[in-house]
């Protein structure tokens, strides 16, 4: 399968981009996205995510988080 290390940087990256695009601190993004099961996503999607731009794939958790009951938009 996947290198869990490329998996696991990758997830940090997701959590970081995320941060900084909805202003939120690392805790607090990596808080949300675990709560509405987006890490989770990214880890069962990594073999896609991956070739996407980052941009595309904050967005998309976004959209995900919402529709699993968060608030940010």
């Amino acid at each position: 399968m996947y290198n869990i290390k490329d998996v696991t940087e990758f997830v940090v990256i997701m959590i970081a981009m995320f941060a900084r695009r909805y202003r939120l601190s690392l805790q607090e993004a990596e808080s949300y996205l675990s709560r509405h099961g987006a890490l989770e996503l990214v880890q069962k999607h990594y073999g896609i995510m991956h070739t996407l731009r980052f941009e595309d794939n904050v967005e998309s958790l976004a959209s995900y988080c919402r529709r699993m009951g968060g608030s940010i938009a």
